[in-house]
């Protein structure tokens, strides 16, 4: 979310439930849906940094799908 001061907070989505990002979070989300999902933009972010959040959020999603599919050449 950014405010109106141009000031961002991350908050994210567990179930029904918003909290605080924390990375730890991030991290076990990875591990359990081996997938971070696509952010809500709330507030007035210019075209050129929502782009550049959901590229972060794509390379993020890659590089996961990357090592899982690693993991699993290397069990077979």
């Amino acid at each position: 979310m950014k405010n109106e001061e141009l000031e961002v907070s991350v908050s994210q989505k567990h179930g029904d439930k918003q909290k605080a990002f924390n990375y730890v979070d991030m991290i076990k989300c990875l591990i359990e849906e081996k997938k971070l999902d696509e952010p809500e933009l709330i507030g007035d972010f210019s075209d050129s940094e929502r782009s550049s959040i959901s590229s972060m959020i794509s390379h993020i999603n890659q590089e996961v799908s990357d090592f899982y599919a690693e993991e699993d050449d290397e069990e077979t």
